[in-house]
C-alpha cells in the first residue's frame, strides 16, 4: 500500500486533516486501528450494557484495545500517586463519539501562562494566529452559541452558526441562587444542533450525550471522516499501526500495520501524520526504536510521552427541597462564569463549574438508586414513584481544574503486552497542589450555592483525575531539545512526520481542547499542502 499522505487515526485531528487534503486533490490514506460501527449498533450495545459509563456503547476490540469503564487498571499500568483514568476510543470517528460537545476556543491567556501568570510554559503560537482556523472549524461543525457568552475568547463580529441551546429548568433554579450570591452564569456553546444543520437533526434532549447522541444532533468526527471519503480519501479500518520505519535520511519511509487476523503489511508514503490521541501517539513513537532513533521516533529530546496533561474534577451533590428536574436537555447547558480566568491563576488553578443536568451520577443514577431501594424491599409502582420523587430533586455541580504540565507526568511502555501484542501504556501521574487549591476554591463556592438553594444531604468527593481530557506527550515548541514538534506540528527530528491532536498541546486549561484540535489540524493541512507543492 502507498499514498502521498498516510494519516494514522480517524478522530478529530485525522478526519479534519484528511478532509482538507482530499478537497485539494491530495492522495490520502487513513489508517484506523478500530472498527467502523454505525450509530444503531453502538446504541444497541449501550442499551444492553449494564454499565452506563462513557465507554459503554463501544466494545474494546482485542486487536486494538482501548480503556473500558471500571477496568482502567486492566488497561493502564498505574505507576503514579494518582490513578489515571483517561478514556478514549479506537473507532472510526474516534473519541468524539462520546465527548461532551463543548465548542470552546481557548482564551488568549491560555496561550500565555508563563507570560501572564509566571507558570508552566507559553504556547509557541498565539490566539490571534488561530482565529481564522477556529472560524473554519466552527463552520464545519455548526456551533450553537450565545454571543453574550464567549467564555473569554474574543469573537469579534463572527456569529455562531445556530441560536444557543437554552438553559434548562434546573439551570434557572441555580441562577436564582447565584443572583443572591453576586455570582453569574452563562450558556455554553455547543457542537450540537439547536436547529437542523448539515442534514443532522436538532437536539431533542435525550441527555445521553456522554456516551452517545442517539440521533446525531451532536457533532462527532465521523461526520468529517465520511466527508473526507466522499472527497476521495481512502479509509482502512481494523488497521493497527505498530511500528514507524525511518530511512537513511531520517525521514519516515513506511509504517507497519497489523490486521485482526494477525496479517501484517507495510504502508509507504511521502508524508505521515500521527493523529491517534495523546496516549497512542507516544505509544507508537516509543515502540518504534531503531538505529538512528534509539529512544523512539521523534524523541531526541526525550520529551515523547512527557508532560502528560489532563484535568482534575471534583463533584458536589445534594438533595433539593423542591424538584429541579435534571435529565432534561443536554447534560451540561450552563455553568459558572467565575474562576475560569484571572490574575488568581498565578496562585491557584482556573476551575470551570458546570450545572449537571445528568443528576448525581449520570446514566447510572436511577439504576443505582433502584438497587438501593429494591434492597430495602421496595418494588412495583411504589419503587417507580420513589425513584421519580428522589431523582427529580438531585442536583450535582461539577468543577474541572487545569493541571500544570510536568516532565514527570508521563506515558511509557510497560513490560507487559496488551491483547494486540503491543506494550501496555505505563502512566505516572501526580496531581499538583496548584490544581487542588483551585478545586478547593470551587468547592467552597459550590457549597454556598447549595446553601442558598436550601439543599440538604450535601456531599462531595475528593479531587480525581478527569477521564475526558488527555493531552501533552508530544508537545509543540521552538526548541528541539525540549519539545517534539514545531509550530506547524512537524516533528523536529523527521521533517515528513506530523504529530497532531491534543498530544501537541502545551497546557490543558478549562476550556475544552476539541475545537483547538480541529483548528490546528486544518492549519497543519495548509502547511502540508504548501510543502507538497514545494
Amino acid at each position: 500500500m502507498r499514498a502521498t499522505v498516510v494519516v494514522i487515526g480517524s478522530g478529530m485531528a485525522g478526519s479534519h486533516l484528511a478532509y482538507t487534503l482530499a478537497l485539494k486533490g491530495v492522495d490520502v490514506l487513513v489508517l484506523e486501528a478500530g472498527p467502523r460501527r454505525d450509530r444503531s449498533s453502538n446504541l444497541k450495545t449501550f442499551y444492553e450494557n449494564p454499565v452506563k459509563g462513557p465507554q459503554s456503547p463501544y466494545p474494546s476490540a482485542p486487536s486494538a484495545p482501548h480503556p473500558e469503564d471500571g477496568r482502567y487498571d486492566d488497561f493502564y499500568v498505574q505507576a503514579g500517586a494518582d490513578k489515571f483514568i483517561g478514556a478514549y476510543l479506537r473507532l472510526y470517528g474516534g473519541t468524539t463519539w462520546h465527548w461532551t460537545g463543548f465548542a470552546d476556543r481557548l482564551r488568549p491567556a491560555d496561550f500565555r501562562m508563563k507570560t501572564d501568570y509566571a507558570l508552566a510554559e507559553d504556547w509557541p503560537i498565539t490566539y490571534e494566529s488561530l482565529v481564522g482556523f477556529y472560524e473554519e472549524a466552527e463552520k464545519r461543525w455548526g456551533v450553537a452559541g450565545d454571543p453574550a457568552f464567549n467564555w473569554g475568547a474574543p469573537r469579534g463580529d463572527t456569529p455562531y452558526q445556530m441560536p444557543p441551546i437554552p438553559h434548562s429548568y434546573m439551570d434557572h433554579q441555580v441562577i436564582k441562587a447565584l443572583d443572591t450570591l453576586g455570582l453569574h452564569a452563562g450558556r455554553f456553546s455547543h457542537a450540537r444542533n439547536s436547529e437542523i444543520f448539515d442534514d443532522r437533526p436538532a437536539c431533542c434532549g435525550n441527555n445521553t450525550c456522554v456516551p452517545i447522541c442517539p440521533i446525531g444532533a451532536k457533532y462527532d468526527a465521523s461526520v468529517h471522516a465520511e466527508k473526507a471519503e466522499a472527497a476521495g480519501a481512502k479509509f482502512l479500518t481494523d488497521a493497527l499501526a505498530t511500528y514507524i520505519e525511518l530511512g537513511p535520511d531520517g525521514n519516515v519511509t513506511r509504517v507497519k500495520v497489523r490486521r485482526p487476523d494477525g496479517e501484517t503489511f507495510w504502508v509507504e508514503g511521502d508524508v505521515f501524520a500521527l493523529c491517534c490521541h495523546a496516549i497512542e501517539n507516544p505509544r507508537l513513537l516509543l515502540n518504534s526504536k531503531q538505529a538512528g532513533a534509539q529512544n523512539g521516533v521523534a524523541n531526541s529530546s526525550g520529551a515523547v510521552g512527557r508532560y502528560l496533561l489532563t484535568q482534575a474534577n471534583q463533584d458536589a451533590w445534594a438533595m433539593m427541597p423542591e424538584p429541579v428536574y435534571p435529565y432534561r436537555g443536554p447534560q451540561q447547558t450552563g455553568g459558572l462564569l467565575e474562576l475560569r480566568d484571572g490574575a488568581f491563576r498565578s496562585q491557584y488553578a482556573a476551575a470551570g463549574t458546570s450545572f449537571m443536568n445528568s443528576g448525581w451520577a449520570g446514566n447510572s443514577d436511577a439504576t443505582g438508586l433502584a438497587r438501593k431501594l429494591i434492597a430495602q424491599g421496595m418494588t412495583g409502582a411504589e419503587l417507580a414513584r420513589s425513584i421519580n420523587r428522589q431523582v427529580a430533586r438531585h442536583l450535582r455541580l461539577n468543577s474541572s481544574a487545569e493541571v500544570l504540565p510536568d516532565w514527570n507526568n508521563r506515558v511509557e511502555l510497560a513490560d507487559v503486552m496488551d491483547s494486540s501484542g503491543v506494550p501496555k501504556p505505563k502512566v505516572t501521574f501526580t496531581m499538583d497542589d496548584y490544581t487542588k487549591a483551585g478545586l478547593a476554591k470551587a468547592l467552597k463556592i459550590n457549597r454556598q450555592i447549595f446553601s442558598a438553594m436550601g439543599a440538604t444531604d450535601v456531599e462531595s468527593n475528593d479531587p480525581y483525575l478527569s477521564n475526558a481530557i488527555i493531552g501533552g506527550t508530544a508537545r509543540m515548541g521552538y526548541d528541539p531539545k525540549t519539545s517534539v514538534v514545531d509550530t506547524d506540528l512537524v516533528a523536529h527530528d523527521h521533517r515528513n512526520l506530523y504529530i497532531l491532536g491534543s498530544s501537541a498541546h502545551v497546557t490543558a486549561p478549562v476550556n475544552a481542547p476539541s475545537l483547538t484540535i480541529a483548528a490546528l489540524a486544518i492549519r497543519a493541512a495548509g502547511r502540508m499542502i504548501q510543502n507538497l507543492k514545494n
